[in-house]
């Protein structure tokens, strides 16, 4: 049988968790939007980076956002390829909470199982390509 009580929890929930995605796609675009990917030149933003002078997965997205953020496409790919994938998924952050009701959780299971598998796959490619260039020195 179908019980409301638990339902309402759950959407209550949802929209909750949306609520913050959105905050927080919010704030991250705010400020790839304020700081220019030039200002953050010099500052190690990377600690994996900092410890073993190998690039990590993420290097370079911060300033990718902040590149996207003010059209430079082609600088924001030198950077980090993956950040527009990301970027895309933090704009979608932002009208997430008007689709949390709609969307059924076999689709909502699919794009998590997708946000995860793409960003590993690239690190793993990432990884082993500056493992290559280590040995190629």
């Amino acid at each position: 049988m179908f019980n409301t009580k638990n339902s309402c929890k759950e959407r209550s929930k949802s929209a909750s968790t949306a609520r913050i995605i959105q905050l927080v796609a919010i704030f991250v675009l705010a400020v790839s939007f304020i700081l220019r990917q030039d200002s953050l030149s010099g500052i190690e933003l990377c600690a994996f980076h900092a410890l073993t002078g190998l690039q990590c997965p993420g290097c370079g997205m911060t300033r990718a956002f902040c590149a996207i953020s003010h059209g430079q496409f082609a600088d924001a790919w030198k950077l980090n390829p993956v950040s527009f994938y990301f970027y895309t998924l933090t704009v979608l952050g932002l009208v997430y909470p008007l689709f949390v009701n709609i969307i059924s959780d076999r689709i909502i299971r699919i794009i998590v199982l997708v946000t995860i598998t793409i960003p590993i796959i690239f690190g793993i490619f990432r990884v082993l390509r500056d493992i290559r260039a280590i040995q190629l020195r």
